[in-house]
């Protein structure tokens, strides 16, 4: 399969137009740094150890801001412009025209990852750490990871769903479960260990090992993300092809 340069930039400027004028979507990323900067002055700096959880606020913020923007808003923008293609029908007759599914997935994805990447970035100081205390490839590595599995699964929600409605309707229950995910890790070990085999446990463990001598590299870290964006990737295009979009 041939991918034109020349089509993907222009799949990308198109994409980059409508989701900045989609204000309802492109404001999720915003609201993760509000978020963040609203709940740092709320919550006192403490430092406490509660069921052999290390917890510290800077930590914590950090690692709901990542999930908030990744989970929430890479969800959001990635399923409910794809939704809204398919709702007006304009998706399918993109696809059957000169543009392959491989121009058209990486030219809508680079929009959104670069809006995520900007946003995990700034989170940094939004959640009062230092960018020296930040082990800045690991960093970028796991987060960019992370918003590559949470565009996967948008993609899925947007083409499985009938329109913006409805794709926010199927969306909410993982979204509730990945914001979720650095509270019940706090409060419940058995959770906390089950978390640790999703990708939200891997950015929960990432904002804690900064605290902690810095974050390490793990086997089961490594496995989560590789085995997510490899199920999700293998499910999109699975569902991709069973709704006829790569004729």
């Amino acid at each position: 399969m041939k991918v034109s340069l020349k089509k993907i930039n222009a799949i990308f400027q198109l994409k980059s137009q409508l989701l900045l004028s989609n204000m309802s979507v492109i404001l999720t990323p915003v609201f993760a740094i509000g978020f963040v900067l609203l709940m740092k002055n709320l919550i006192p700096e403490v430092s406490v150890e509660e069921q052999g959880v290390s917890f510290f606020t800077g930590a914590f913020l950090l690692g709901f801001g990542l999930i908030f923007n990744i989970g929430i808003a890479g969800i959001s923008m990635s399923s409910h412009p794809i939704a809204e293609e398919k709702e007006k029908n304009t998706l399918r007759v993109l696809m059957t025209s000169s543009v392959n599914g491989v121009e058209y997935f990486i030219g809508s994805m680079l929009p959104t990852l670069i809006i995520l990447m900007i946003v995990n970035v700034l989170l940094i100081p939004a959640s009062g750490i230092a960018f020296g205390d930040i082990q800045m490839p690991t960093y970028l590595l796991i987060t960019g990871a992370a918003s590559i599995i949470s565009i996967l699964i948008g993609y899925i929600i947007g083409i499985i769903s009938k329109n913006q409605t409805q794709a926010g309707l199927v969306g909410m229950p993982i979204l509730l479960v990945l914001t979720s995910a650095p509270l019940f890790r706090i409060y419940n070990e058995t959770i906390a260990d089950i978390l640790n085999y999703t990708y939200a446990g891997v950015l929960t463990n990432l904002s804690q090992g900064l605290f902690s001598g810095g974050y390490q590299w793990s086997v089961l870290d490594s496995g989560v993300l590789i085995c997510w964006f490899v199920v999700c990737l293998g499910l999109f295009v699975f569902i991709y092809k069973r709704n006829g979009l790569d004729s």
